[in-house]
């Protein structure tokens, strides 16, 4: 009995090599011995005791492990960072938290990277004038965009994957509507004390962006504007009933406070020559815009009755009067500014109006909102059709003969309609062309060394915004083609940069950061059945369709104070490092381990309870995962020793514990008060 259980203990112990035996096997017992007390006494002597594996190698954690839970940081105890940079160095500053996974998506998709997550956590908390100054300082007119913006900040909204994208432009809207009761106390001059000056040709977006930039670095600037009254193509081009002139020239107005030397009625080239422009001043900019509509060259396109796009909203914009009442217009286009067009020949008077567009129905270039607004009033949309030739009689048009179109792009995704046999001709008086615009440049540079080329268009550097001549920038539309507003705004900023450089006397491109293009992971938008109403976005009210054609009053009422309030608080304020309180983690917990509560109160918002219930908890990695403000953090501290089950469920103070070392004890005595008191200003 006992040589068999000697064979089965040499059985168990036996690898490869016989086991030793006798005076052997002594010896290799008591050397392994001295090998694992030799091993420990030089960790022990060694400083701070480190995990290995046997018998020297360091174990490496790896980022992703799975220890226990941590918030870096709680709303109503932590700020959240705001954007505030000078705009020449602001590029750097975005293309810094891309890099460290800290850009906001509605920051990254918008093309001036706007602070809108900044702007949503200041109204939230009640502080709408700062909200209005951060958006301004990227966005230079607030009131406007906050009407008009294509809002690529809500298509790249994180929350679209939860439910539905925050308000953001309206959200503009009700930060400059607030603005209003304190501008006369906000708005000042700024010190212009630099002596050098600039000069910036036309008003519109773009120039204006490129001004407040200059004059905030202590630059006077001086810009000259043709029309009567500043805004370029936003003054001539909208609509009043998207966008009030109040609102318009009120914020313009506010930069001629701030010190802009604004001269309306003077055309560069016929009233001053660009050539006395470049000798006074230091830098001039040509913020010029694009002034003329194209128009195809079609049988019966010089008949009476056929027009251009910004023509035709010139007239109706500032006449209201455009020859189209009691007429059939058809407006050949898909774009935004083609329903502009159509909407205002309804407000004009017209009989019946409709929208020929050569895309189909799901790729239509106009904003989709637009488009439905559009149809709601009473436009026509006629897709996948397109010019042929303009009926007319006696000179005078009668009608318009389109083709069918089969595609307008090619497989590579160029630009190359292909066109069927059937044709279709709709009776109308007024043709109006909305396919394009172009610039007037030709007594802007006439007669100097300002490079233009064969089709009429600047000669710029893309990159850096600079003419053939030395100290003429340009910006806008007259250097990117037809674009959008907050676009051109831009530009502006990447111009002012240039010229803020040239004024030093630095190079221009020298250690100069582009802006970024962010790029995020995408998912499908999610489904919004089941979605509480809580959660769900504030619609924008709206005059009724009958109503809101007879004129051109605005079409937009606008959210009250509280809708925006609730609206700014369901921000997520993405990858802030700081916790809202959205949870969005005890939502996809799938041990329901986690509990999390939060008060909106404004000046007052925090998150009043965040525990864990290690208890439950299987350290999946779900919550952290799905986290938007990235706060979430799995540790090192992979070690936990707990005296009782109570300790197991962390409250909050615990989760903000120190994340270092490898260890958690549970309630290391670290507790903080369920919602600390914060004045307005946002100073605790």
């Amino acid at each position: 009995m006992a040589l068999a259980r000697r064979r089965v203990s040499a059985t168990a112990y036996s690898v490869t090599d016989p086991e030793p035996r006798g005076a052997a096997a002594f010896v290799a017992a008591w050397g392994s011995l001295l090998t694992g007390l030799g091993l420990t006494a030089r960790r022990a002597t060694g400083g701070k005791p480190a995990t290995v594996r046997y018998p020297y190698e360091r174990v490496v954690l790896s980022p992703r492990w799975r220890g226990a839970l941590h918030l870096r940081g709680t709303i109503g105890r932590d700020e959240i960072p705001l954007l505030t940079e000078s705009s020449d160095s602001y590029n750097g500053v975005i293309d810094g938290l891309y890099s460290a996974r800290r850009l906001a998506p509605c920051t990254g998709g918008c093309p001036a990277n706007v602070d809108a997550r900044g702007q949503n956590y200041l109204i939230a908390d009640d502080r709408s004038a700062e909200a209005y100054e951060l958006v301004r300082s990227r966005n230079i007119l607030p009131g406007v965009l906050g009407r008009i913006c294509h809002r690529p900040c809500e298509s790249a909204c994180r929350r679209n994957y939860y439910d539905e994208p925050i308000a953001v432009r309206p959200l503009h809207r009700h930060a400059y509507e607030l603005y209003q009761a304190v501008r006369e106390e906000r708005v000042h001059a700024l010190p212009l004390a630099q002596d050098k000056r600039v000069a910036i040709v036309g008003s519109g977006p773009s120039g204006l962006a490129a001004a407040f930039d200059l004059m905030t670095a202590g630059y006077p600037v001086t810009m000259y504007e043709k029309n009567e009254k500043p805004g370029g193509a936003l003054y001539t081009g909208v609509p009043a009933y998207r966008l009030p002139r109040e609102v318009l020239h009120g914020e313009i107005d506010d930069l001629v406070r701030m010190g802009l030397d604004l001269r309306c009625g003077v055309e560069v080239g016929p009233d001053v020559a660009m050539e006395h422009l470049m000798g006074k001043y230091d830098a001039v900019l040509i913020a010029a815009g694009l002034q003329v509509s194209r128009i195809l060259a079609i049988p019966g396109a010089d008949a009476a009755g056929v027009r251009g796009a910004l023509e035709f909203l010139r007239e109706a914009n500032l006449h209201h009067e455009a020859g189209v009442r009691d007429k059939r217009v058809l407006v050949v286009g898909g774009g935004n500014v083609a329903v502009d067009v159509a909407r205002c020949a309804l407000r004009l008077g017209a009989t019946a109006v409709r929208l020929a567009s050569l895309e189909n129905t799901d790729e239509v270039p106009a904003h989709p909102w637009e488009v439905e607004e559009a149809l709601d009033e009473g436009v026509v949309l006629t897709c996948s059709v397109g010019p042929e030739e303009v009926v007319e009689s006696g000179g005078v048009v009668t009608g318009m003969r389109m083709r069918e179109c089969l595609s307008v792009f090619d497989e590579t995704g160029r630009f190359s309609p292909k066109f069927g046999e059937r044709e279709t001709e709709f009776p109308c008086d007024v043709v109006v062309f909305a396919i394009g615009q172009g610039a007037q440049l030709g007594g802007l540079v006439a007669g100097g060394d300002i490079e233009v080329d064969g089709r009429g268009n600047l000669v710029v550097n893309g990159a850096m915004f600079t003419t053939s001549h030395a100290g003429v920038f340009a910006c806008g539309e007259v250097v990117t083609g037809p674009g959008s507003c907050i676009g051109s705004i831009a530009t502006g900023h990447e111009a002012a940069t240039s010229i803020l450089r040239h004024l030093r006397g630095e190079s221009i491109a020298d250690g100069r950061i582009a802006r970024p293009v962010p790029v995020y992971e995408r998912y499908e938008k999610a489904t919004l059945a089941g979605v509480e109403t809580a959660r769900r976005r504030i619609g924008m009210p709206m005059a009724p369709a009958d109503e809101r054609i007879i004129d051109f009053r605005p079409v937009e009422l606008g959210l009250t104070s509280l809708e925006s309030l609730v609206e700014a608080a369901r921000c997520l304020r993405c990858q802030s490092g700081v916790c809202v309180g959205c949870e969005f983690c005890a939502r996809t917990c799938p041990d329901y381990c986690i509990r999390v509560e939060r008060t909106d109160d404004p000046g007052a918002r925090c998150v009043t309870r965040y525990e864990l219930d290690l208890t439950k908890c299987c350290f999946c990695g779900l919550c952290a995962e799905q986290c938007p403000t990235n706060t979430l953090e799995h540790t090192g501290q992979y070690e936990l020793s707990f005296y009782h089950r109570d300790l197991a469920v962390w409250d909050k103070g615990e989760m903000l514990r120190d994340a270092g070392g490898t260890r958690a004890t549970g309630r290391d005595g670290i507790e903080s008060p369920a919602c600390p008191t914060r004045r307005k200003d946002g100073r605790s």
